[in-house]
């Protein structure tokens, strides 16, 4: 879990940052979105080399279901041994606090909607910082992206059967996040229809959005794309799929057993709506430094050198 970084003026804010955040989030037309993320990962490219497709099919299948609807499966990022190995590790470390500090899961107040492992947690879980490396991973969301990609956000996220209102990500809504970006979720818990499903409005990722975050009702949708198009991931545990998330999408909310989900985002330039503090961690010295640049880097260091 990476927090939020302050947007408006005071205590921490970053002038530059935040035009930098409002002014992609102002332009909600998709074919100049699409534009102006050309033009910058034709900068990128122009400092750091793009990552060399092989021509695989299974790539190329997985682009095309991606320009086509936004989202598409992928095989599990997993394997069988890593997949209890991580699940293992999460079961048995504690969930960040609000406010700070740490709660084990089972002290995790009733009526909690949601709960997240922080950075360090996440960095720390075996397996895990390579998976999302995985050079077929970082090839796809180079041709995606058109340039070599930022890992820019990452989190592991309990959502529990809660009788309060959802949380806003679990309600159908857009991502803001840059001019163009690519989420890999797995699911760490079995889901069904009744332990909070991915659902992704296919095509949504090609039509404009607002420049005020908005919620959109199921019905609403429904009659605007058809129900077809309403994509619910359903699946074991290590069920990996990747998205445009700046198509409208939901984690809605299980009513039958908590779902837990790995979330990793890949993007041109970072999320400027997000603090990064880097973690140290030596056990990764061999991943790539760029992609890594705002997850892993010097103990308590805050990035500002973007590029």
């Amino acid at each position: 879990m990476i927090s939020y970084a302050r947007l408006r003026p005071g205590r921490g804010f970053v002038p530059g940052h935040a035009a930098a955040y409002y002014a992609q989030r102002c332009v909600t037309h998709p074919t100049v979105r699409r534009c102006i993320a050309s033009v910058l990962a034709a900068g990128i490219r122009s400092r750091h080399a793009t990552l060399a497709t092989r021509g695989e099919p299974d790539l190329q299948d997985a682009l095309r279901g991606l320009e086509r609807d936004g989202i598409t499966t992928l095989s599990d990022l997993f394997s069988a041994s890593e997949l209890a190995d991580v699940i293992a590790f999460f079961m048995h470390q504690p969930l960040a606090a609000p406010g700070g500090g740490h709660v084990a899961r089972a002290a995790i107040p009733a009526g909690a909607t949601q709960a997240a492992y922080d950075l360090a947690t996440v960095v720390a879980c075996p397996w895990l910082m390579a998976a999302i490396n995985r050079a077929d991973i970082l090839r796809l969301a180079s041709a995606f992206l058109g340039c070599k990609p930022t890992l820019c956000s990452l989190g592991v996220r309990w959502s529990f059967p809660s009788p309060k209102s959802p949380a806003a990500t679990q309600a159908f809504h857009r991502d803001p996040d840059d001019w163009r970006f690519l989420k890999l979720f797995v699911y760490l818990t079995d889901v069904d229809g009744e332990s909070g499903p991915h659902i992704y409005v296919a095509g949504s990722h090609n039509t404009r959005g607002a420049w005020r975050a908005k919620t959109y009702a199921q019905e609403q949708l429904e009659a605007r794309f058809g129900k077809q198009n309403m994509r619910t991931i359903l699946g074991a545990r290590g069920t990996t799929f990747v998205a445009d998330t700046s198509g409208i999408h939901a984690g809605i909310p299980p009513q039958r057993a908590p779902r837990l989900i790995l979330q990793a985002q890949y993007s041109i330039l970072p999320n400027f709506a997000l603090r990064y503090r880097p973690v140290h961690d030596p056990g990764h010295h061999r991943l790539d430094s760029y992609v890594n640049r705002l997850v892993l880097g010097s103990t308590g260091s805050c990035v500002r050198r973007f590029w």
